[in-house]
């Protein structure tokens, strides 16, 4: 089976190069897997990390999804998160390094869809929502 996944470079801090991958994609509403490459000034993968990472819609009024990102090879530290509704999202990844220092990444996802009508995710997403008639989401 072929996965695919988008990947961005962002942002450097002085030391350090943060790298995030998304899946799946085109990103939708359910569960998605977020996956953080952490990387020092030669490229090497820098390890023993804690990071958290914190999800929001660019919309007040949402509770953040919160997820622990466990470190899945050296230097990549991978979580599955929620999106419960579809828009635009934006991401604060709080680290931790193994020295102590403390760094904050963001990024956003633009753009989550909801899941197309009778896919595994949709229902999925239907026995998540107790409230809710399913011709919500479909």
């Amino acid at each position: 089976m072929l996965a695919q996944a988008c990947r961005y470079q962002s942002e450097s801090v002085p030391d350090l190069t943060f790298t995030h991958e998304i899946f799946p994609q085109p990103p939708r509403v359910g569960p998605t897997t977020i996956t953080l490459s952490l990387a020092d000034a030669s490229g090497k993968p820098v390890t023993g990390a804690d990071v958290e990472m914190e999800g929001n819609m660019s919309h007040a009024g949402m509770t953040p999804v919160l997820a622990h990102a466990n470190e899945t090879e050296p230097g990549r530290y991978s979580s599955t998160i929620e999106l419960s509704m579809a828009g635009d999202w934006y991401f604060v990844v709080h680290i931790t390094l193994a020295d102590g220092r403390k760094l904050e990444h963001e990024f956003e996802i633009k753009g989550v869809t909801q899941p197309q009508t009778g896919s595994a995710i949709s229902a999925y997403l239907c026995d998540l929502c107790v409230n809710c008639s399913r011709e919500k989401y479909i």
